[in-house]
């Protein structure tokens, strides 16, 4: 699903990368960095979570939440937009990986939360722009490789440019809602965003 363009002089680790359910670590949410996606008070289905076999995250650590067209996205976690793309149609049939519209903001330890699906021309940020925690930062949308179904894809990278399989394991610190053992969010699940 991540595509990025360009080049850069950091170069990846030597070894290969673990799998997917090799790089899922034990999670307590009370220590996480990051709050959900979406306002306070709102809730949102789950609709693919970390390594699934049947979807798109059969190797990514990745959150799907089902948000309707049009639907507040707030940042998850304060940082520096990045990069950003928002001219791409809600059509939800884009069969190429990098058509659709998105938003990279990079963290104080250098990780890099990737918000994808987002609506047509919602954004309201720009590169280089300071975001705090909580922020509007756009509207969910039906960009690019939806299959037909609007969601907000939300995940994390270890560094910028961001990489496929160097992802991070996560959760959030505001999410009311069931967790597995290790602490990662569950598929078709309702998850609220409380108080934090």
């Amino acid at each position: 699903m991540l595509v990025i363009s360009g080049t850069c002089d950091r170069k990846l680790p030597a070894q290969n990368p673990l799998s997917c359910l090799e790089r899922t670590a034990a999670l307590n949410p009370e220590e996480s960095e990051y709050i959900l996606p979406f306002p306070v008070g709102k809730s949102y289905i789950l609709s693919q979570s970390y390594c699934n076999p049947y979807g798109g995250h059969s190797n990514q650590l990745a959150y799907d939440f089902a948000m309707q067209i049009g639907d507040t996205v707030c940042a998850a976690r304060g940082g520096i937009v990045r990069q950003l793309r928002a001219d791409q149609p809600d059509s939800g049939g884009g069969i190429e990986a990098s058509n659709h519209n998105y938003l990279m903001i990079e963290h104080n330890d250098g990780t890099v939360a990737f918000y994808a699906h987002l609506k047509q021309n919602s954004i309201v940020v720009e590169a280089g722009d300071v975001i705090r925690e909580g922020q509007f930062i756009a509207l969910s949308g039906n960009s690019g490789n939806t299959l037909g179904f609007p969601h907000l894809h939300f995940g994390v990278y270890q560094f910028w440019p961001p990489t496929e399989t160097y992802d991070v394991p996560l959760n959030f610190r505001n999410a009311k809602g069931p967790l597995t053992e290790s602490g990662i969010l569950i598929a078709d699940s309702l998850y609220t965003a409380i108080e934090y």
